[in-house]
């Protein structure tokens, strides 16, 4: 995965509202993973999640006003977290958030 894919990747994510099949493709060639409804599956975000990063732990909830959903992905002493519109678009973010940072950010 190259970096700049992955930073077109996040400012799709950033501007994304709900589900949208484009979106998906984009996620599935970038992560060379299978075709899916990542952008609007929390089930698909999470085997995503565990084909990229395996071992990595996550928790999705709502922030202290119960409006806008977050998701964290999680290993050792690396934690990723993104808000967004939906649960799975914020778990999305999270997880290319953790890909960004590269293979040594487990150790930070």
């Amino acid at each position: 995965m190259s970096k700049s894919k992955l930073a077109a990747l996040s400012r799709s994510l950033a501007a994304a509202t709900g589900s949208d099949r484009a979106l998906d493709a984009a996620i599935a060639e970038t992560l060379d993973a299978p075709e899916a409804t990542y952008s609007s599956s929390v089930d698909a975000c999470l085997d995503l999640l565990h084909r990229v990063l395996p071992g990595w732990g996550w928790h999705v909830g709502y922030g202290p006003l119960g409006i806008l959903p977050y998701a964290t992905v999680q290993r050792g002493e690396a934690r990723f977290e993104a808000s967004a519109a939906t649960v799975p678009l914020a778990l999305l973010d999270a997880i290319v958030a953790a890909l960004e940072a590269g293979p040594d950010s487990e150790k930070t």
